[in-house]
This record gives structure tokens, C-alpha cells and sequence, in this order.
């Protein structure tokens, strides 16, 4: 390394399925494009947001075991 400079390391990511309408993933395409950013990284932070307020309701901890069932499986209900 020259002048100490980190050489960039991507993080290993884990691969998600997520289904939208032609219409709901045209609008975030679209959405994605006009904040220059990918879509990835909107969903992915969009998410951290969103869970990020719902711990905050509840208090971090509480809210994980309100959404763990018994064994720890999710409580969630699917969509």
C-alpha cells in the first residue's frame, strides 16, 4: 500500500427475494434513478430505516422478542 490508503473490500451480501408488481418496481426503478443510487441500496436502506423506527417504539430489545415465536422463530405473519 502506497500512502495508506485501504484498498476497497466488498462486504459479502446475502441474496433476497422480494416480489413487486411491473408497476411498484417501475416506480422504484424509477425513484432509484432519480436519486442516483441503485436499488438495491434504496430497498436495503429503506429497510434499516423502517426496522430501525419500529425498535425505537418499543425499545430494541422488547421489539426482537415481540417478533420472535417460540423456539426463536419469527413471529411475523407473512404479508
Amino acid at each position: 500500500m502506497i500512502g495508506g490508503a485501504v484498498p476497497y473490500v466488498s462486504k459479502p451480501m446475502k441474496l433476497v427475494t422480494v416480489w413487486f408488481t411491473e408497476e411498484e418496481k417501475a416506480f422504484l426503478d424509477e425513484l432509484a434513478k432519480t436519486e442516483h443510487v441503485t436499488l438495491s441500496k434504496a430497498l436495503r436502506e429503506g429497510a434499516q430505516l423502517y426496522f430501525g423506527d419500529a425498535a425505537k417504539k418499543l425499545g430494541a430489545e422488547e421489539w426482537l422478542e415481540a417478533r420472535r415465536g417460540e423456539g426463536g422463530e419469527s413471529g411475523a405473519q407473512p404479508a
